[in-house]
């Protein structure tokens, strides 16, 4: 039974600012020294990001308006508490809209979704966002829920994978999937070399897809689910890691991320793609975690940036907005109106895991 993304939606934050701008506030707010200031500017510039998105308004205002950080910041730092307060009010706004998106451009009748499906690991909310969403979006009370909470980057491809088996379940079963993340809640003033560069990279976004069997008259599968790989890579639990603090979420990002990818990526992706299928043929949709993991990557595979046009554009429209980020790299593929029929996505996340999906473009012989 072939499962299909019947429909896809994306939704970025409210406030946008210009990557170099934000450079010129992390220098303020934090008083770095010229040299710090010089590095920071350089890291900025060298990030391939031109605009990242946040549900806090304050880098789009003066410091003496600040009113999230506050004014004396960094003498005064948001706890993990405030951070989530605000996360539990702006994460579901933004995840109402991409699911309602969804929903319309689906162009199905919302009782007859079976599941809904929420992924997040910026925040903590119980019940969970998929369950106010169920009564937001007038879905039925029996509607089957589903938190999918700290899976990280990769957490898109775990959604994926479970609305698929609810769809195998049964022809019928819709399955809604929304990812939202606020990764910019969890900004850090610590100069250590792991928040100097999570700050570099993280926004905050949502999507969501709208997942099935056995399209119907009004439905248009946008892909179908091929095939499916997952990799734990062996010694690696220290390169990446998510762990709570008073003041926030703390990420821990190894420099070595892209050579031990470098190392593994191309024996996974044969073991996903198979021996029949080349990767000049392929739209490739890669998780832009950060400009060396792509540029790892294609070097790994041989692959020139052409076919990673999507992903360089969402990291430089978007930044790293963590499970989000995949759904917004296919969303490009759909506007770069591509004429492939296979598309080979790949996601990086805690552990250090990998994960890859196939997907087949059903209208293009």
């Amino acid at each position: 039974m072939e499962v299909s993304i019947l429909s896809l939606s994306t939704v970025p934050a409210p406030f946008a600012v210009d990557q170099e701008t934000i450079a010129d506030k992390v220098i303020e707010m934090l008083s770095l020294d010229p040299e710090k200031a010089g590095a920071i500017k350089q890291l900025y510039h060298n990030s391939a990001i031109r605009t990242r998105y946040s549900v806090i308004p304050d880098f789009t205002k003066d410091r003496s308006q600040w009113d999230f950080w506050g004014q004396e910041y960094p003498k005064t730092i948001p706890g993990t508490a405030q951070r989530n307060d605000l996360y539990v009010v702006e994460a579901l706004k933004l995840a109402y809209e991409a699911a309602f998106k969804a929903l319309k451009s689906w162009g199905g009748d919302p009782h007859t979704i079976t599941h809904i499906i929420s992924v997040s690991c910026t925040g903590m909310i119980a019940p969970g966002i998929e369950f106010d969403l169920m009564q937001l979006l007038k879905l039925k009370p029996s509607t089957e829920r589903l938190g999918i909470n700290f899976m990280g980057c990769f957490g898109a491809f775990k959604g994926l994978s479970v609305a698929q088996a609810f769809a195998k379940e049964n022809p019928k079963n819709r399955v809604l999937v929304i990812c939202t993340e606020l990764c910019s809640l969890h900004f850090q003033a610590a100069q250590t070399a792991d928040n100097i560069l999570g700050n570099s990279l993280f926004s905050d976004g949502a999507a969501a897809v709208v997942v099935g069997a056995d399209p119907q008259s009004y439905e248009t599968p946008l892909w179908t689910i091929h095939h499916k790989g997952s990799l734990g890579v062996e010694n690696t639990t220290d390169k990446m890691r998510w762990e709570a603090s008073d003041q926030g979420f703390i990420m821990k990002l190894s420099y070595k991320i892209p050579v031990i990818l470098g190392r593994k990526i191309d024996a996974f992706i044969q073991s996903l793609v198979g021996p029949h299928l080349s990767y000049e043929n392929c739209d490739w949709a890669i998780h832009p975690g950060g400009k060396s993991i792509i540029q790892g990557i294609e070097n790994a595979l041989n692959i020139n940036s052409e076919l990673t046009k999507a992903s360089w554009d969402t990291l430089a429209n978007y930044g790293n907005m963590s499970s989000a980020s995949f759904l917004f790299v296919l969303n490009r593929l759909l506007e770069l109106q591509s004429s492939k029929k296979w598309t080979v996505g790949v996601g990086f996340g805690p552990g250090l895991s990998v994960e890859g999906i196939v997907l087949n473009r059903p209208n293009i012989s």
